[in-house]
């Protein structure tokens, strides 16, 4: 019979194209995917994969057996969920991943009432930008993940994967308080013309949806200073001057010499969701991960 992590294996090694990008995807070594792809060779008396140069290519075979071993892994996940179902209770050990105001604000406030609630269950996590979490549910490397989409544009999402909204997150200027705009009680776009900011890096995500606000004024946004981190930006925001466009879910604890002026537009937010792979949707665990994240989501906009 097949071996399932051979298998596995296989069908990755397809996805990603190189044995140390499928090492990567499945945390392992490139000699242990040296070793499953041998393994499954074996198994069928003939080779699934064969040289190219300096990389490996999947044989006709092993292609053929990649693309009906990915739906039948897709059946097992499937299977595994249903039985785990049947029970009611989350068990096992999921991954999921988030980007890092989201595991901050939504994740790690779910975990102690999650214990709480499902003892047998363990989360553990990674973190990433959206684009490649996405990526990553899809291939089976975790099994859900936080991803965030800016000013309710369409979530663009492959075929085999499920989502469910947590929340619309909405984001605020942050500046010094003895900035010229820091006594309204709220600004516009045509008011942050011309204004220094500090950014997330050039493409990332928050960059560019940063860039996105000034796109209906025929203009760019000045940004003198760089800063992955939002504790990082806040930095600069005291120290220079410079404006910060930060989300407000999980925002880090503001000085007191910063102070935070609302967007006089409401449509200025991020959707926050919760991927999985169709073939879990019938698994506990999501099911309880989601549940406990919309009402952390909840409490925080009572509480706002």
């Amino acid at each position: 019979m097949i071996d399932t992590v051979a298998l596995r294996t296989l069908v990755a090694l397809d996805s990603f194209g190189s044995v140390t990008a499928t090492a990567d995807s499945l945390g392992y070594t490139p000699a242990a995917v040296s070793h499953q792809l041998q393994k499954l060779s074996r198994q069928l008396g003939s080779p699934v994969t064969e040289r190219t140069g300096r990389g490996i290519a999947l044989t006709p075979m092993g292609r053929e057996l990649s693309r009906r071993g990915a739906s039948v892994l897709q059946d097992l996940e499937s299977l595994e969920s249903e039985a785990r179902a049947s029970s009611g209770q989350p068990r096992g050990r999921i991954t999921v991943g988030g980007f890092s105001t989201g595991i901050r604000g939504l994740l790690v406030p779910s975990l102690p009432p999650l214990r709480a609630a499902a003892p047998e269950l363990t989360v553990t996590n990674i973190e990433e930008e959206p684009e490649e979490l996405i990526e990553m549910v899809t291939a089976g490397r975790i099994d859900a993940s936080l991803i965030f989409d800016w000013n309710n544009s369409s979530l663009s999402l492959p075929p085999t994967l499920a989502s469910a909204l947590i929340t619309v997150d909405r984001a605020d200027i942050i500046m010094h308080r003895d900035h010229h705009l820091a006594t309204r009680a709220e600004v516009g776009r045509p008011d942050l013309v011309g204004q220094v900011f500090v950014s997330a890096p050039r493409n990332a995500v928050c960059h560019r949806w940063l860039t996105a606000l000034f796109e209906d004024l025929h203009s760019q946004p000045r940004i003198e200073y760089w800063a992955l981190e939002y504790d990082t930006q806040v930095e600069f925001v005291r120290a220079m001057g410079a404006l910060a466009l930060v989300p407000r879910l999980g925002r880090p604890h503001l000085p007191s010499d910063v102070t935070v002026v609302p967007l006089d537009d409401p449509a200025i937010a991020r959707t926050i969701h919760l991927v999985w792979r169709q073939s879990m949707s019938s698994s506990p665990a999501i099911a309880r991960l989601l549940e406990q994240m919309q009402a952390i989501a909840g409490a925080d906009e009572t509480a706002a």
